[in-house]
């Protein structure tokens, strides 16, 4: 089963959020690595590349870009943006 964890930047603006936010972010990416991350939320007809960003958040508000690594079997949080309150 694939992992997830920050990458350094991505880190950083993780602690910036509101812990209710975090707590959000977090829970959607552990949904992402129980479940194949290159296919999570894929729309029908996406390329098919390592690099992901996706939406999170109950209205949709956050913006998470992470990167899979299948031999690692890691999921690399590299961006996170939050447009909400």
């Amino acid at each position: 089963m694939y992992r997830w964890e920050f990458e350094e930047p991505a880190r950083l603006e993780a602690e910036s959020l509101s812990p209710r936010v975090r707590q959000a972010l977090e829970a959607f990416m552990e949904a992402v690595v129980i479940v194949d991350p290159m296919e999570y939320q894929r729309r029908r007809g996406a390329a098919d590349t390592p690099l992901r960003s996706l939406h999170f958040g109950p209205h949709d508000e956050g913006l998470v870009t992470f990167l899979v690594y299948p031999p690692d079997e890691l999921v690399l949080v590299v961006r996170i943006q939050w447009l909400g309150e």
